[in-house]
């Protein structure tokens, strides 16, 4: 038996309005459809701002998080997706869902949750209506408040004494954007839910097919034993979206990892790794990033990945606020394993790029004069370079010996640009010291 652990978490507690009277109406084929399209919509959310998911209980979500200004900025990114999503779809397709956060200890257990939080958070949601991010006090005092606006709704009695006080996240009054969109936006993108859902009916078709044929299967086995262990590890999630990568599918691969978020495994680094790398080649960026880096706490990264974080220096979409982030991993806590993958780009033709590889390798202890030529080099020849980078590559220069350095000062100075006094007066000290 697998005990139960007591954590300090912030919950995020969602629930879907109409739930009940909508699946009174539908077949089970469509209540299903339904609340796959849920999971589509919200999990990449939750994963995207470090959540994971705790629990589910029909159209109820409970999800879990370290910090509580990542868990009020998910659900105010969650309220913006689904209603950007509710703008297209048609009468009768939209979900709405009201969302509450609560803060405190509870006892995690494979498959349930329990604590005064959870009570306090389902308490919060009955505050809440459809569109409505409602949080309670305890979460309001921990977070940073500068990032989300609130104002007091209510206050509510509590049964063993005390008061309970509610505060909602204002909004921004845009339709399709009800909380501004910067939450949602700074995930870069999304999965689309319609291709998740395709691919898990096709899937799902596939795995009862396959379970029509296991006596077949079996029989086999009975002369296989060493098969039927790879058989076994062969048919996990996991394994089928390592698969699914080799065959370049990596939207298939998430949707198979996705079938892990109730389990233990689903924050287990093997999984990460796989799904960040299902991401990366999806352009979800950020949502990369973010399993990498808890991977990376464990010293798992492989060479995949790690030129994965160094495409991310060279990346328009990858997110702005994610970038010191990135240079920290790259040059501080992953360090010279990282620098075959930085030091590729200080020729990059991008000159924030090129300092940001110089400054991770100078980070990681491993840079060389080698490489502060080269991107010296790139610098100077770059001819939308801006000035100040052009002046840093010849200050770099003049502290080179190499005689490929005084080369580059020589034509810096015979051209006529930013850079060619500094340049000139480099080779003037240069012939002084020479001279001694």
């Amino acid at each position: 038996m697998t005990t139960a652990k007591t954590r300090n978490l912030v919950l995020l507690l969602s629930d879907m309005k109409g739930f009940t009277a909508r699946t009174s109406r539908q077949t089970r084929v469509e209540n299903e459809h339904m609340l796959a399209l849920h999971d589509a919509l919200l999990l990449p959310v939750v994963r995207g701002f470090g959540g994971h998911k705790l629990k589910g209980i029909g159209d109820a979500l409970l999800a879990g998080f370290d910090s509580p200004t990542d868990a009020v900025l998910c659900a105010m990114a969650v309220q913006d997706r689904l209603a950007a999503f509710n703008g297209d779809a048609p009468p009768g397709g939209t979900i709405e869902v009201r969302i509450s956060l609560s803060q405190g200890e509870v006892r995690v257990g494979r498959r349930d949750v329990n604590g005064e939080p959870v009570l306090l958070a389902i308490e919060a949601g009955a505050a809440a209506d459809a569109g409505e991010v409602v949080l309670t006090d305890a979460v309001y005092l921990s977070m940073n408040k500068s990032e989300v606006p609130t104002e007091v709704i209510c206050e509510r009695p509590l049964r063993g004494g005390g008061v309970l006080r509610l505060r909602r996240a204002l909004r921004s009054g845009q339709d399709l954007a009800p909380y501004g969109g910067r939450a949602l936006q700074s995930l870069g993108k999304l999965p689309d839910p319609s291709r998740a859902l395709a691919l898990r009916k096709a899937f799902d078709r596939g795995l009862a097919f396959a379970r029509r044929r296991a006596v077949w299967a079996a029989a086999l086995l009975v002369f296989a034993g060493a098969a039927a262990g790879e058989r076994s590890r062969a048919s996990t999630p996991l394994s089928r979206a390592e698969e699914l990568l080799l065959l370049q599918q990596p939207l298939a691969a998430v949707t198979e990892l996705d079938k892990l978020a109730d389990g233990p495994e689903a924050r287990s680094p093997a999984v990460a790794l796989v799904r960040g790398k299902a991401e990366q080649q999806l352009g979800q960026l950020g949502l990369a990033f973010s399993d990498f880096a808890l991977v990376q706490q464990s010293g798992a990264l492989d060479d995949v990945a790690l030129r994965a974080l160094g495409d991310d220096l060279d990346a328009d979409s990858f997110p702005k606020a994610y970038r010191p982030a990135l240079l920290t991993m790259l040059g501080e806590k992953i360090g010279q394993p990282a620098a075959p993958a930085v030091r590729r780009l200080l020729d990059s033709p991008r000159a924030g790029t090129r300092r940001d590889a110089v400054d991770v390798l100078a980070r990681a202890g491993v840079l060389t004069d080698a490489d502060r030529l080269a991107a010296a080099r790139a610098d100077l020849e770059d001819a939308t370079a801006p000035c100040p980078a052009r002046l840093a590559a010849v200050r770099s220069l003049a502290l080179l010996t190499d005689p490929r350095a005084q080369e580059l000062l020589r034509r810096t100075a015979e051209a006529k640009g930013c850079g060619t006094r500094e340049a000139s007066d480099a080779l003037r000290r240069r012939s002084r010291v020479a001279a001694r």
